[in-house]
């Protein structure tokens, strides 16, 4: 499994449904999340750029599902899945890459 930002663009209808019936979406998701095989680890909410922000650890095939879910509820406008990596395995991937650059040639030389 990898770790996900998961950035989820609020529509305005789902601001209007916060205001009139508050609830605590940060469950919700907990559940969908692991209903779906991963895990939530961090949930947070950007009022100005109207977006639900998530740490996830999922797989790829999982991640897509929860994006088909959530974009077909309606309450979101776009939905954005970026694998993040920590330190320790981006320093692994530049010795890597380090190693292998010389099999690439690039299409303009």
């Amino acid at each position: 499994m990898s770790l996900y930002l998961f950035r989820f663009k609020l529509s305005n209808d789902a601001f209007a449904a916060y205001v009139k019936e508050p609830s605590h979406r940060e469950a919700a998701a907990r559940k969908l999340i692991k209903a779906a095989g991963g895990k939530l680890h961090n949930y947070y909410y950007s009022v100005s750029t109207a977006e639900t922000i998530a740490i996830t650890e999922i797989d790829a095939e999982s991640m897509a599902a929860v994006e088909m879910v959530t974009m077909s509820s309606g309450v979101f406008t776009s939905v954005e899945g970026i694998e993040i990596i920590d330190s320790k395995s981006m320093t692994a991937a530049m010795e890597t890459a380090s190693k292998v650059v010389s099999a690439y040639q690039a299409p303009n030389k």
